[in-house]
């Protein structure tokens, strides 16, 4: 399928997912035939469930019979919900990475910020495996048209917070459907909450998203209102005229006077009418979610000050990434790079550690 487009290759690849097959006629032309329960769910009615299918409008004057695969055929339109359907949710395990990086401690304590005379000591990491979850969500922009928009949303479930390269991994990552290796799973939170995070994140994006369509509507909205506005006062203007004239031959002008308020209530009701289609309607469903298991090495590491009570913390090594995590203050839960000590000997954030006692 080497250069073929998005749209095309997709297509043949749902053929062969749901079973079906495929045949070249000629560049972007092709014979397809799908089982008959596919066929029946995407409302297709042919003999022997066979279809050409075109993805080239010039191709389709030498193919009368062939369908013309392009965005808003409600034929593709069932496609997408049927392989969305398909796809719902998925489990990888990713690997391949390198789990015994060259002297790890040192780059730790490179990674890590310490108040000035605490000293860090790792202990020896341990290899686990880490859940993420790749959650697809779609939102509907309706007003005078309808768009659709579709947002991933990255959630780290160890440390319950976004995790904003988890697309970028994905890209260069070797994916297995099998867990290759039986480490351990480290702690994470609930799908439930994972899932509540991904909401709150995707809401937020879409919100400005919405925004920036809404002040485009606006725009419109006072710009075509202006428009009728002056139509209407040019008409007017003209009534006015005309019924001076009727005035000044003795005419009744009473009829001009209905016709005023006519023009009034057409001006209002087109405007009413303008307004509702600019209003901004937003519809968020989840489309897929995709789990991602990654093998990271986990480490304690103790912070020893040069007087009073030590304390200690977890870090996490992305071998995907090269690099330290940043950990969770023990009292915010905020993330961060910079380690301080409590009197106890809680590891913190600086903000927290400096923070007025209450």
């Amino acid at each position: 399928m080497t250069g073929t487009g998005p749209l095309e290759k997709f297509l043949l690849e749902y053929i062969d997912l749901v079973g079906g097959a495929w045949q070249v006629v000629e560049p972007q032309v092709y014979d397809a035939m799908l089982p008959g329960s596919v066929a029946g769910r995407l409302e297709l009615s042919l003999p022997d469930e066979m279809i050409r299918i075109a993805f080239d409008p010039e191709a389709v004057a030498d193919h009368p019979t062939a369908r013309l695969m392009a965005f808003g055929d409600p034929l593709l339109d069932h496609i997408f919900a049927h392989a969305q359907a398909l796809g719902q949710s998925a489990r990888v395990y990713l690997t391949g990475y390198n789990l015994s990086p060259h002297d790890l401690p040192s780059t730790l304590r490179r990674s890590l910020q310490a108040p000035m005379g605490v000293e860090l000591k790792p202990a020896a990491p341990r290899v686990y495996h880490f859940s993420q979850a790749l959650f697809w969500f779609q939102a509907t922009f309706v007003s005078d048209e309808k768009e659709h928009g579709i947002f991933p949303v990255g959630i780290d479930l160890h440390y319950g917070r976004v995790a904003r390269h988890l697309e970028d991994i994905l890209r260069s990552a070797v994916v297995s459907e099998t867990r290759p290796f039986p480490y351990p799973d480290a702690p994470r939170i609930t799908p439930a909450q994972a899932y509540r995070l991904a909401r709150e994140e995707a809401t937020h994006t879409m919100a400005v998203a919405a925004s920036a369509r809404l002040a485009e509507l606006q725009q419109y909205l006072q710009r075509e209102t202006q428009r009728i506005s002056r139509y209407f006062d040019d008409l007017r203007a003209e009534w006015a005229e005309r019924q001076t004239r009727a005035e000044a031959r003795g005419e009744d002008a009473a009829r001009f006077e209905s016709q005023r308020q006519a023009l009034d209530r057409e001006e209002q009701a087109r405007i009413t009418e303008l307004s509702r289609k600019m209003t901004l309607r937003v519809q968020i469903k989840l489309l897929n979610v995709l789990w991602v298991i990654q093998p990271k090495l986990r480490v304690r590491v103790q912070l020893v000050p040069p007087q009073g009570a030590a304390g200690e913390t977890e870090v996490v090594w992305d071998p995907a990434l090269q690099k330290v995590e940043a950990t969770a203050c023990g009292i915010c839960g905020g993330p961060t790079l910079a380690l301080a000590l409590t009197r106890f000997g809680q590891v913190v954030c600086p903000a927290c550690a400096s923070a007025p006692k209450k």
